[in-house]
């Protein structure tokens, strides 16, 4: 498990890294919707300095749009994609870049945004998220990432 700093210790490289990615998907995919999400995107937050790209798309846009970043991208996690989710990474990124492709409006598309909103609107949430990486630091990355999944599921709900 890597260490872990806040957010604003890798804001310049995050921020490069997906304009140049953002510009990368825009080029095939047009009009999708494109955020910077995950911990480098919000200000206090502690990570490990990758850069989490959202993709968002209607329903009737995702079968191609995953097409599309199945060419651009490494498929990840291919065990847990959906007709709502899948999931990709840039071999050999600096920092690593991660993108996940969701439909807008299911509960794949509120973790992956939603959820980011909220906790950059919410100190509460950001001590909550900082804490649970501590207590992880060092872990075993599977631990990590049932505790993370854990969390978001106690706390981001489709309302």
């Amino acid at each position: 498990m890597p260490a872990f700093a806040t957010s604003e210790s890798f804001a310049e490289e995050a921020a490069a890294a997906f304009a140049q990615h953002e510009t990368r998907i825009r080029e095939r995919l047009g009009s999708v919707e494109i955020r910077h999400r995950g911990g480098t995107s919000v200000p206090g937050v502690l990570t490990a300095g990758d850069v989490d790209i959202h993709v968002r798309v209607e329903a009737e846009s995702f079968g191609a749009a995953r097409d599309v970043l199945s060419e651009l991208y490494e498929p990840m996690h291919v065990h847990v994609w959906h007709s709502e989710g899948a999931f990709f990474a840039a071999p050999g990124s600096q920092p690593r870049v991660e993108v996940a492709l969701t439909v807008v409006g299911t509960i794949d598309d509120l973790h992956h945004g939603e959820a980011w909103d909220r906790i950059a609107a919410d100190p509460a949430l950001i001590d909550r998220y900082n804490a649970l990486k501590r207590e992880h630091e060092g872990a075993a990355p599977g631990d990590y990432d049932l505790a993370k999944r854990a969390f978001f599921y106690e706390n981001f709900r489709l309302g």
